[in-house]
């Protein structure tokens, strides 16, 4: 779905420049290693918007045709479950990707992105990063290697709350 599309929406683009620089691009540890012509053509392609707080940025099983990378603020990621209760996925922050899941074949959006502060984002689109991921081994591997490390850090935090949980009096069988 084309962002400028999204008028029966609420997301609403305050700024939105086309082309962003590579040095921008590089802050990202995945995207790190690709050659400069490669990453030249990504900066080209993406573009970098300034969205208000509580805008969406895209829904739960919209298409997936871009991936983003956040510059500034931050962003809530919700999933509704299959009875259909929303289940808060995590809070991005500066320097994180997000709607990357897409890179992993998925047409449709697992969850839905909205904007929790006034936030900066590049977006770029999906079929050129598949196609740099696909003809680039390194690029690939940096990227599993963040998406490894990240989903690593989530267990750590999810397996401390989990202890907390269990920790806490209200549950004296538990521990």
């Amino acid at each position: 779905m084309n962002v400028a599309k999204m008028s029966n929406r609420k997301l609403r683009s305050v700024g939105r420049v086309k082309g962003v620089s590579p040095s921008l691009l590089r802050r990202y540890s995945w995207l790190g290693g690709l050659p400069v012509a490669n990453l030249e053509r990504v900066a080209r392609e993406s573009e970098c918007q300034l969205i208000p707080a509580g805008n969406t940025i895209f829904t739960q099983h919209d298409d997936a045709d871009a991936v983003y990378m956040l510059l500034d603020g931050k962003v809530g990621l919700e999933h509704k479950d299959a009875r259909g209760e929303s289940v808060k996925h995590r809070l991005v922050g500066p320097f994180a990707s997000f709607g990357d899941v897409a890179l992993l074949g998925a047409p449709n959006r697992y969850y839905t992105a909205d904007t929790d502060s006034a936030s900066v984002v590049i977006r770029t689109p999906l079929s050129l990063l598949m196609e740099a991921l696909a003809t680039n081994r390194d690029l690939a591997q940096a990227w599993i290697h963040a998406v490894s490390s990240d989903l690593q850090r989530r267990e750590r935090r999810l397996a401390g709350s989990v202890r907390q949980l269990i920790a806490n009096p209200a549950f004296p069988d538990a521990a």
